[in-house]
């Protein structure tokens, strides 16, 4: 296997990108288009086939949250916010960018593909539901078509790059699928480029990654590929952590990455059934841990079990690949993650029906929270899906308010883990706000670490930002985005957005230099410090600009799309979300009250602490029995 090197090739050496085109608008292939197109010199179209998410895409009410990416959207789009809801997503009311559009979402897929010197294949790559390997392989339909559809359209060279997080040797058989079907004279080059983001931190992951891999054949022509890939990130990523690798290395480091995290995740939780049955805190015994060196302290954080779109899927395509390896021990190792998270998601739900008596028939819970973390509004896998499930189960009453997740995808999430919607409309109430969720409720849980549900003490800002490296050094810093302690990194999100109102600010002043006058000034592409652009978003080429970028908003009736292929979703769902998903967003809500939710709760009133971001003794002084992950309970088992 070939070790990861650094690619030197030269400029003459390679193609120059000035086109992206990527297949796919959802959480992986929206806000990596954003930050590429707002943080280079290329132009970058965003396809779909879903029309309601493209509009969104183009409206002031963007389909995800995520911290930061409204701001970076709007100045990469080139146009100003045309509805004043958007300030409730950019509270600093951070100034439009001014300069030319650099960033389109379109429908046309065909345009788009044929325009692009490089594809992004962002597309959803589930578990398989039926068939071999049902359960554990990834499904690769919607990749497979991708493939097909690009080498039907293309006329010219392509790059194609796969993102979708997939199996090892993906890249062959979308090689084999590009070339057997390839119109005559057109060349592909495929690479691949995981995506390493956090949903919370995507903004962040992309402007301070720890690192980029990009893999590629080993022969002259991939190499030459993965240079021109290269070209693109070193515009504002330091070259030294653009890391090129072979294909399937690259493809399993990715599967490998989120099986390492798991694996932490599902290791503090075992240990927090230890904590629970011995007096422990969990909290001290992460805390402790993650102070040594060899072990550090992200993610050992106890919770209700890990949820998103990657962790159990990749498990899962580490067991498939197992198996199918006839490494059989090795698989069964892997499978154990799952299996621990699944008996975390089941352990809280009995640990909450203990307290309550064994009897939850008729009482009313409180859920607060329902993405699967916080500072995200995707629910996929969530484990408060598991939970409110099992709650339905034993006929409580459930009250749900989330602050970022709207009402028709909790709804859509619960009646694909099973429930029935008639019933659910029944039993089930979405709230707007938590003061509504928690009136009359017997007990409340707390699912999502949602800042505004903590009662405990905030972390100072403005201390943490003070001491922060200034200047040309903000981000540019030896460790990238690590510049945090522990307990300061809850800050990230003010000085993302922080980061980026100032870079805008320079960028909308008339009496300004150009970006590349400022490049020693700007806290952003303070990141790309000494390296050589060998081109500017202001001086792009006449040839570059000769073909104008796909409209965001018309497509050409000459131009109609193959169907049959056209399966660009990066979501778990099949139908078109509702118009009413992307309404403008609620205002930034203040901490809870937990004084004023204890006068509308019935006694004894109950709090479940998920996360542990609550103070147990604040709570236990307003009349709270409080029950938290990781530590002894004090009335489970008692009655």
């Amino acid at each position: 296997m070939e070790e990861a090197v650094l690619i030197t090739a030269t400029p003459a050496a390679h193609k120059p990108i000035g086109r992206v085109t990527c297949l796919g608008s959802g959480f992986v292939g929206g806000p990596t288009s954003a930050v590429t197109a707002f943080m280079s010199n290329v132009d970058v179209t965003v396809v779909d086939i879903n029309p309601e998410r493209i509009r969104a895409w183009n409206s002031d009410w963007l389909p995800i949250y995520e911290p930061g990416l409204n701001e970076i959207v709007y100045a990469a789009r080139g146009s100003p916010s045309t509805n004043a809801a958007s300030q409730y997503e950019a509270p600093q009311a951070v100034p439009r960018h001014k300069g030319r559009a650099s960033l389109h979402f379109s429908t046309n897929i065909n345009k788009a593909i044929d325009e692009a010197d490089l594809i992004f294949v962002c597309v959803n790559t589930p578990t398989k539901a039926n068939g071999v390997g049902r359960g554990a392989a990834a499904d690769l339909a919607f990749v497979e078509a991708a493939a097909r559809n690009i080498a039907q359209v293309a006329r010219q060279d392509k790059i194609v790059v796969e993102k979708s997080t997939v199996p090892c040797r993906t890249a062959q058989s979308i090689r084999e699928i590009l070339s057997a079907n390839a119109n005559p004279g057109v060349r592909f080059d495929v690479l691949s480029n995981p995506e390493f983001l956090a949903e919370g931190t995507a903004v962040r992951d992309l402007l301070t990654p720890d690192r980029v891999i990009i893999g590629s054949e080993t022969t002259p022509e991939g190499l030459r590929a993965a240079a021109s890939l290269v070209d693109i990130y070193s515009q504002w990523i330091p070259r030294e952590r653009i890391i090129t690798m072979n294909l399937w290395s690259s493809e399993l480091s990715k599967l490998a990455a989120n099986a390492l995290l798991a694996q932490r995740i599902s290791s503090v939780n075992a240990l927090s059934a230890i904590c629970e049955a011995t007096g422990a805190d969990v909290d001290e015994v992460s805390n402790a841990c993650g102070l040594d060196s060899r072990i550090g302290p992200h993610m050992l954080k106890a919770g209700p079990g890990f949820g998103g779109s990657c962790f159990q899927k990749d498990i899962f395509n580490i067991v498939y690949l197992s198996e199918s390896l006839h490494l059989y021990e090795v698989a069964d190792y892997w499978r154990g993650i799952i299996n621990m998270n699944q008996y975390q998601k089941n352990r809280f739900t009995k640990r909450i029906i203990s307290c309550l008596f064994n009897n939850l028939t008729s009482k009313k819970i409180a859920v607060l929270g329902f993405a699967f973390k916080k500072d995200t509004s995707d629910t996929r896998e969530s484990p408060a899906i598991a939970l409110i499930t099992n709650l339905i189960a034993e006929k409580a009453q459930v009250a749900i308010y989330d602050p970022k997740v709207k009402g028709p995808q909790i709804w859509k999430e619960l009646v694909d883990a099973g429930s029935k919607a008639g019933h659910l409309k029944q039993i089930v109430l979405i709230c707007k706000s938590a003061y509504e969720a928690c009136q009359g409720a017997d007990a409340i849980i707390v699912v999502t670490e949602w800042d505004e549900f903590s009662n405990k003490e905030p972390v100072n800002a403005r201390k943490v930002e003070a001491d922060q490296p200034q200047g040309n050094d903000r981000l540019n810093v030896p460790e990238g985005r690590r510049t945090f302690t522990p307990a300061e990194f809850t800050c990230t999100t003010q000085l993302v957005l922080s980061e980026i109102s100032t870079y805008l600010s320079k960028e909308t002043s008339p009496s300004l230099p150009s970006r590349e006058a400022q490049n020693t000034n700007n806290p952003l592409n303070a990141l790309s410090h000494n390296i050589p652009h060998s081109t500017s978003r202001t001086n792009r080429t006449k040839q570059q600009r000769s073909s104008s970028p796909p409209s965001p908003t018309k497509t050409p009736t000459s131009a109609k799309p193959h169907t049959k292929y056209l399966f660009y979703v990066d979501e778990p769902t099949k139908q078109p979300p509702r118009a009413s998903n992307f309404g403008p967003e609620p205002p930034m809500t203040e901490r809870l009250d937990w004084a004023r939710i204890a006068t509308g709760m019935r006694k004894p009133m109950w709090v479940f602490d998920g996360r542990n971001i609550l103070d147990g003794a604040k709570l236990e002084a307003l009349g709270f029995r409080y029950e938290a992950i990781g530590k002894a309970s004090k009335y489970a088992g008692f009655h």
